[in-house]
């Protein structure tokens, strides 16, 4: 076994939901969050959003496949102002030190997750944000938000292991 997959195993991570807990505290002065949110026949894994929901923040989360996180990530472009990929400490840290130019060249940021998050590399904003795919998502969000209550992580620990991948509204500061 290589050392990033006995870091991911001594740090206790099983899947990609384990995750959320750390950035959704990371994330709670946004107080809008969001798992699992469709956009173009794929799902964002987390959405942080300001009250009005003016500032979107997307959140691919892997546990090893980092390049598809990227791919992902560089994608959630067209209709988040900021976003991020965020990985377990282990590997975080090693990408930071060997490939800080791809991220900073895509705008991509990186986030290590322990106990704790941390932003490794910031994300800027980009010349890929589109406005149309902006404001759609926006009123997806919005009724999101304004039809459900705050919704447990372990709501949507459940959900995902019923294999159902709805949108889902989550409280940012999790139990």
């Amino acid at each position: 076994m290589n050392s990033i997959a006995q870091g991911i195993r001594n740090e206790g991570w099983q899947c990609e939901v384990d995750l959320y807990r750390p950035l959704l505290s990371f994330f709670r002065r946004y107080t809008l969050a969001f798992a699992e949110v469709p956009f173009f026949g794929k799902r964002i894994d987390l959405v942080f959003a300001t009250p009005t929901i003016r500032r979107l923040y997307a959140i691919e989360t892997k546990l090893r496949d980092w390049r598809n996180a990227f791919k992902q990530a560089a994608l959630n472009q067209l209709v988040a102002q900021h976003s991020y990929v965020a990985l377990p400490a282990c590997l975080a840290y090693r990408l930071a030190a060997n490939e800080q130019r791809l991220f900073a060249s895509y705008d991509v940021g990186l986030i290590a997750v322990e106990e704790s998050a941390k932003i490794l590399i910031p994300a800027t904003r980009n010349g890929y944000f589109n406005l149309r795919h902006y404001h759609t998502l926006k009123t997806t969000l919005g009724r999101a938000a304004k039809s459900n209550k705050p919704q447990s992580l372990g709501v949507l620990t459940n959900a995902l292991t019923e294999r159902s991948r709805t949108l889902v509204f989550l409280q940012t500061r999790p139990n």
